[in-house]
């Protein structure tokens, strides 16, 4: 786990950060749950977005990792969005 951490450092330092840009925007626009419903689908495509883009960059994509990331992002864009119902 350490080894592929510090391997791709800059890709992992990515996503952490626009995760939790995401989770203060999220908080931030709370009573407007227009707003939650926005980001959220926002976080879902810069995640699926940054998955393949850092799998094309090291030549490991494949159609199981391109859709594993599209239903993990969809899912969790899914339960984003009904928690804003």
């Amino acid at each position: 786990m350490f080894v592929e951490l510090k391997k791709h450092l800059a890709a992992y330092t990515i996503l952490f950060l626009g995760l939790g840009i995401f989770i203060v925007f999220f908080f931030l626009f709370w009573p407007d749950h227009t707003q939650q419903r926005m980001v959220s689908i926002a976080l879902g495509v810069f995640y699926f977005t940054w998955g393949v883009v850092s799998h094309v960059k090291t030549r490991h994509i494949s159609p199981h990792v391109f859709f594993e990331y599209l239903a993990t992002a969809a899912l969790a864009t899914f339960l984003l969005l009904m928690v804003t119902f």
